[in-house]
């Protein structure tokens, strides 16, 4: 009830603040106004139809649409209850269809400068839920982000433009940050990322978050990709944060915070990535005045160590008034790796464990130690080769490079991992980088693949500066050996393995994408005993599921008993199958629906190279030989009549004959036709309707005040407010759909 009171006040107070009325055109400001469904936030009410038009208000400028609360009705494809995004062009009556939503699913959509939004919401007479609350606001061009920040010791947060939805595509976002007063530094402590992961080459080339130290320095203190959350902190009191994104995928974003700290307080601990991040002396490049006792205590995943570089340092010759000390653990205490004073020489340190400890001194006297030096964690070299045995779980990603990885290997390598994971799952490898001396056959420099862990064991492939994707064991076990020769060397490899229930993933394809879908170890035999599903669908109205396989072969039997392929139309919760193949014919077929679901099952008796299907979304098309004709029909139906007619007099004529047939004629002959390669279909039957029931104690959605007195203000910056409060709950992610006048935040 105060909710309701706060939201009737804010209506007659602020106008259009807050807007549950519908088939009305709203105009976008720079400040941040929302939009509701009918009721909210109670139940909306059956058979709506509304309908908003939202034109930004200034000339040029695009409008972004945030969705801070999504409870709608679900169904497959949103056909019950739908809240639905157009983008109209002003210039003309085009109209693009871009998302329907519903359940709990949220995006940030920003559009061009020459359209406005088209909202309808449409419910049927069934089920009603909480509704919707969108934010919207405009924004000129790309410059929605970034700005100057002011740390204080209470510390704030800055996330990406769109957070916790998809940032958008092109963005070039800096901020800048200066703690209060002058004898702070500033901690940056990443609480959530996740952009474009990292390259196979162990580098951040697409979407990536880039840390200066300084407010107008180029000197970097890091770079981070991915779900990397390293945690930097500055020499002076100002820094600089830059986003870049380029025109491909997007992703959730970041959190940071950021907060001011006296810079005689140096206690800190920090996370070890594969990106090197920059620790620096206070005051960097300048001395600091005072005395200080700071430690750094640097931490790495577990089976890693972490490598310390210095690349820059200015020593006092006295060590016992100013020294930078290196300890091997997570302790002052622990044994000493290096230390740095005087005329020693410097060298680079790697920890025993994945643990290190940075302690500098400085008694305050003139200049002291100034220094730069950078960390990472590595792989310990006697994990990386011929190390024993790895673990594998469902839903944890492990990675795999070659000795000196991404320096060339040495000659004369042989390198042997047994990864196991528990009985009933399997192991799948995906090659992310591969660049090996090539040879007929991989002869010389090669990376082999072994099912199981016998001395027997079947192979699965090997390569040599080949191009290869996935490999997956058919067993718990799988063996995997590097081994050089003593002539050329190359980069190596890189890859990422994990254990697996199965295979298969969900493609979402737009207007103009193709996706491939490849039998396990394509171009190489199959594993025995998989049992794959893939699902490829489209968002797009009116459009179905084309296939078509590139290349097939998979073990021939009849009906396609053993290995087979097979397809299924998907029509809400029911399954219609479109057909079954092996042997060398694979399939060129649509589905009906916008859903189409792949198959893929082999026995334990024998492989092949398996498949390549091509899948594409587009109108329905009339498949060969499956057009209507009348005529055709009628004189079918009388020819085949008069057919049976003659056949069966036939029949009964050399009935006697055939009757005398020997039963090894009978024998070649079944064996003969068995070599007939068929395409067999076996439809289901209906499958029974799935009836959800509602979760008990199921809690009402958070008010207005809630959702938005702790969110983030419109990226664009509006007066002074800068600084950014994601919501709490961040919505699952959702397949991006593609379209060329939409950008998706």
């Amino acid at each position: 009830m105060n909710f309701l009171c706060f939201v009737g006040a804010c209506v007659l107070l602020f106008g259009d603040l807050v807007s549950g009325d519908c088939n009305v055109t709203l105009h976008a400001q720079k400040e941040a106004l929302n939009f509701t469904s009918p009721n909210y936030p109670r139940d909306y009410g059956n058979n709506e139809n509304c309908f908003w038009d939202i034109y930004p208000q200034t000339s040029g400028y695009r409008v972004v649409l945030d969705m801070v609360y999504v409870n709608i009705e679900d169904s497959s494809f949103c056909t019950v209850d739908a809240l639905t995004l157009y983008a109209k062009r002003t210039d003309n009556a085009d109209t693009v269809k871009l998302y329907d939503i519903c359940g709990e699913r949220r995006r940030s959509v920003i559009i061009d400068n020459d359209q406005h939004f088209h909202v309808v919401f449409k419910t049927d007479s069934s089920v009603t839920e909480r509704g919707f609350l969108i934010r919207y606001y405009e924004t000129q061009g790309d410059s929605s982000c970034g700005g100057p920040l002011v740390a204080t010791s209470a510390g704030n947060t800055i996330t990406s433009p769109g957070y916790p939805n998809t940032y958008p595509s092109r963005q070039s976002c800096t901020w800048t940050i200066t703690a209060e007063h002058e004898n702070q530094t500033i901690v940056l402590d990443t609480e959530d990322s996740e952009l474009e992961n990292i390259s196979p080459r162990g580098t951040c080339d697409s979407d990536y978050v880039t840390v200066y130290n300084g407010r107008y320095s180029s000197y970097e203190l890091g770079t981070f990709c991915g779900d990397q959350q390293p945690v930097f902190a500055s020499g002076g009191n100002s820094l600089r944060v830059h986003l870049q994104t380029n025109h491909g995928k997007n992703f959730k974003g970041f959190k940071m915070r950021y907060k001011a700290v006296d810079a005689g307080r140096c206690v800190l601990s920090m996370p070890a990535d594969v990106s090197p991040v920059q620790l620096v002396s206070p005051g960097y490049p300048k001395s600091y005045q005072r005395k200080l006792n700071c430690t750094w205590t640097i931490s790495a995943p577990t089976g890693y160590k972490i490598e310390v570089k210095i690349t820059d340092i200015f020593m006092d010759r006295y060590c016992k008034k100013n020294y930078l000390l290196l300890s091997d653990g997570p302790s002052a205490q622990d044994a000493q790796l290096e230390i740095y004073c005087g005329a020693i020489s410097i060298r680079d340190v790697v920890s025993s464990s994945n643990y290190i400890t940075i302690t500098y001194h400085n008694d305050g006297s003139f200049r002291g130690i100034l220094f730069n030096l950078n960390y990472k964690s590595v792989i310990p070299a006697e994990r990386v080769c011929g190390s024993g045995r790895r673990s594998a779980e469902v839903s944890t990603t492990y990675y795999l490079t070659s000795p000196g990885y991404p320096g060339n290997y040495a000659n004369d390598v042989s390198c042997t991992w047994t990864i196991s994971t528990t009985t009933g799952n399997k192991i799948k490898v995906e090659i992310m980088f591969l660049s090996l001396q090539y040879s007929k056959r991989c002869t010389r420099d090669y990376l082999r693949f072994v099912d199981d862990s016998t001395s027997n064991a079947s192979p699965l492939g090997k390569y040599c500066n080949v191009s290869a994707k996935n490999v997956v064991s058919s067993s718990n076990y799988m063996i995997i050996t590097f081994h050089t020769d003593n002539s050329v060397t190359g980069e190596g490899f890189s890859l990422k393995y994990t254990a697996t229930r199965g295979c298969g993933e969900h493609h979402m394809l737009g207007s103009s994408d193709t996706t491939l879908i490849q039998s396990p170890n394509y171009p190489f035999h199959y594993p025995l005993n998989a049992d794959c599903e893939w699902t490829v669908s489209t968002d797009i109205e009116g459009y179905v599921i084309h296939v078509k396989a590139t290349y097939f072969d998979l073990e021939y039997s009849l009906q396609c008993s053993s290995d087979y392929l097979q397809l299924y139309n998907v029509v809400g919760v029911y399954e219609y199958s479109l057909g079954r193949w092996c042997g060398s014919d694979g399939p060129d077929t649509q589905s009906t629906e916008a859903l189409m679901k792949v198959r893929f099952h082999t026995d334990d008796a024998w492989s092949n190279r398996g498949f390549e299907l091509a899948f594409t979304a587009g109108e329905k098309t009339p498949l060969t030989g499956t057009h209507t004709d009348t005529g055709s029909i009628i004189g079918g139906v009388v020819g085949g009549t008069l057919a049976v007619v003659v056949l069966t007099v036939c029949c009964c004529a050399i009935y006697k004959r055939t009757k005398s047939r020997t039963n090894s004629q009978l024998q070649r002959n079944s064996s003969r036709d068995a070599n007939v390669n068929t395409v067999f279909s076996l439809p289901l039957h209906n499958l029974p309707a799935v009836t959800t029931t509602p979760t008990a104690g199921f809690e009402a959605p958070p008010s207005y005040h809630e959702v938005v007195k702790n969110d983030p203000p419109p990226y664009s910056q509006i007066a002074s407010l800068i600084l950014s409060q994601p919501h709490d709950t961040p919505p699952p992610t959702y397949h991006r759909t593609h379209s060329a006048v939409v950008t998706e935040v």
